[in-house]
């Protein structure tokens, strides 16, 4: 049985949505699912439409019973089924008095450890909603999972938090010796934004290894699910939201994260956060593949010098008296989409994708008919299309996930409420 504790101590970052939504697209892969809710606010049993009213026992009641050889009935009495494979150990205004009770007692941060261990033959995964805070409803939670999911929003106050909290792990995993598998997850990522989009970039660039795959974009229909009680696997399978966390499923039943040490992410990157001089964010990509140049001792220039030689044609000649570019002019050159002489070239970096395909007017939104080549030794995909003038909307595939071209600036609202990138063949 896997035990993931979703933390963050700032709120309003996701964590209830990511619990509950990643719970039920577990279940829906088939996994045997328990969501615990460790928050005394009790938003999972709201979100879930479990009538407080009539919740006669609460995960409180589990844990105050928890060195009892009966625990594992006391939780089986407790849970509630939401849907196959998917039950909830909801919480009351109750557990806020858990702390109080069991303050110096010993072995107090174990509590929900015990519990769990009683039931692993009974669940896959266990998912823990933690509370935005640090105490021992949370040390139960850390305590009882073999994995950490933090979701950070995408906003400038985030990264202050996620900096704290990794640091809070990291001192539990001192005291303890006890070993994380950190996942951080973006989420509410709203690409319409040149703030998201620049947190991310430096999500990526400073948490390259503990960062998922996986971006949970801001969308309604996951707000609409939770006012009404559901989870997004229920209320609308052709949302962004359910494909967002059903590709957040999919990552986490692929396999666990690879232990990690806190301590090389110690840099607070919310004091790196300025801008570039020229107040152009960097686009997340582009912050990617500059910090993996520095890293191998290659300059911006040398990486340039390298895109002569890759793109058909080459780049336009510079000389010593043009004026310094941006990140996001210089690797505009390198990636996106531009027209060559045998084509539209659309060139992408994905160094994790096993398959990324395009998707546009020119195939008939089919991105099995336009699959992108893999540049192995640079992680580049790309493609160059015959196409005839005129103007043209198209998305990237990125191992089943659509999403916008990072590259191109320009694009249109589609009638999903999603973006599409356009391009214009001359």
């Amino acid at each position: 049985m896997r035990t993931i504790a979703v933390i963050n101590q700032k709120g309003g970052c996701g964590k209830t949505t990511i619990s509950i939504n990643l719970s039920a697209a577990l279940a829906e892969q088939g996994r045997k699912t328990l969501l615990v809710d460790m928050d005394p606010q009790g938003h999972c049993a709201l979100g879930l439409a479990v009538p407080a009213e009539q919740i006669e026992r609460s995960i409180y009641d589990v844990l105050c019973q928890s060195q009892r050889e009966d625990s594992a009935k006391n939780l089986r009495q407790t849970t509630w089924q939401i849907t196959t494979n998917f039950d909830l150990a909801p919480s009351t205004i109750e557990l806020a008095a858990f702390e109080q009770k069991f303050s110096g007692l010993e072995g107090r941060e174990d509590h929900l450890r015990r519990v769990l261990s009683d039931v692993s033959d009974l669940y896959d995964l266990v998912i823990i909603d933690c509370p935005p805070n640090v105490g021992l409803l949370t040390f139960n939670a850390l305590r009882s999972a073999d994995e950490v999911l933090v979701p950070v929003e995408t906003g400038y106050f985030c990264l202050e938090s996620l900096q704290q909290q990794l640091q809070t792990l990291e001192i539990l995993r001192k005291q303890y010796n006890q070993e994380f598998r950190l996942r951080i997850v973006p989420s509410l990522y709203d690409v319409r934004t040149r703030l998201a989009r620049e947190i991310l970039g430096r999500l990526r660039a400073q948490y390259g290894r503990m960062l998922s795959n996986t971006t949970i974009n801001f969308n309604t229909k996951l707000k609409e699910s939770a006012s009404l009680g559901q989870p997004v696997t229920e209320y609308d399978t052709a949302s962004i939201g359910y494909k967002d966390f059903k590709a957040l499923a999919t990552e986490i039943l692929s396999g666990r994260p690879a232990p990690v040490s806190l301590e090389d992410s110690s840099e607070p990157v919310g004091q790196t956060l300025r801008g570039s001089p020229d107040n152009e964010p960097p686009l997340e990509a582009a912050e990617q593949v500059l910090a993996q140049a520095e890293r191998i001792g290659q300059s911006a220039k040398e990486l340039l010098q390298r895109a002569d030689e890759m793109i058909p044609g080459g780049l336009p000649a510079r000389n010593k008296n043009q004026q310094p570019q941006s990140t996001q002019q210089r690797l505009a050159k390198f990636y996106g989409v531009r027209q060559t002489e045998t084509g539209i070239l659309f060139r992408a970096h994905y160094p994790h994708a096993e398959k990324v395909y395009l998707a546009g007017d020119f195939n008939g939104w089919n991105p099995a008919r336009t699959p992108l080549a893999r540049e192995q030794l640079d992680n580049v995909w790309q493609v160059v299309l015959p196409l005839q003038p005129g103007c043209y909307r198209y998305r990237l595939v990125v191992d089943n996930r659509w999403q916008r071209d990072p590259f191109n600036e320009r694009v249109e609202a589609n009638p999903f409420g999603e973006l599409n990138s356009v391009v214009d063949v001359k």
